[in-house]
């Protein structure tokens, strides 16, 4: 089983890397959110890899960190969940947001997320929220009730502004969650900034 590639980036599409690790080519698909760090074609890459072996495929999903590798590894055991599947969840949250998202059984979040509807997001959260809870990694939760107040609030401005209820409650979260120690004025145009790119999910 392979784990690891270290190589140079030969391709770069919306969804995969070509990578050559020593004249072999490897076709890795990434999250987006990865893909949109990578700076050149012809780089080094190092990817934490993830295999699945099919009948007639063999698939490689890598990861920038093994923290990554190990939440697309548990959403692989949801039932309805597959590579394409967890990946495209990850191209659209942050690990962090995956984390609290089933630890306060916010179904919302997944359910923003496209392909993924209101059965498979609760079933995400009840099939994994044990296994959550052993993660020593969690300590980004926002289970805290200052977090959830802000959170609250930061969406409830954002929807005051003519934003759908998915959109305020996923870029409140993306916010928070990379500045949770800043006051709701500050968080506002941060926001704002996040909802002004045409690729926010």
């Amino acid at each position: 089983m392979i784990v690891k590639l270290k190589g140079h980036i030969e391709f770069i599409s919306e969804d995969f890397l070509d990578v050559d690790v020593q004249g072999v080519v490897f076709r890795v698909f990434i999250s987006k959110k990865n893909i949109d760090k990578i700076e050149n074609k012809d780089s080094m890459v190092t990817l934490h890899v993830y295999e699945i072996i099919k009948e007639t495929d063999r698939l490689f999903f890598g990861f920038v960190n093994h923290k990554e590798r190990e939440i697309f590894s548990d959403l692989l055991t949801v039932q309805g969940v597959g590579g394409k599947m967890a990946i495209n969840i990850m191209s659209h949250l942050e690990v962090e947001e995956i984390i609290n998202s089933i630890s306060n059984a916010n179904a919302k979040i997944f359910s923003s997320v496209s392909g993924v509807g209101n059965k498979l997001a609760t079933r995400i959260i009840n099939e994994l929220k044990e296994k959550i809870k052993k993660i020593p990694f969690q300590n980004t939760t926002m289970s805290n009730t200052q977090n959830n107040t802000q959170l609250q609030d930061l969406v409830s401005c954002l929807q005051n502004l003519g934003y759908a209820y998915k959109v305020c409650e996923s870029t409140a979260n993306k916010v928070i969650l990379e500045n949770g120690e800043k006051k709701l004025e500050e968080l506002i145009p941060m926001a704002l900034k996040y909802l002004s790119k045409p690729n926010l999910s």
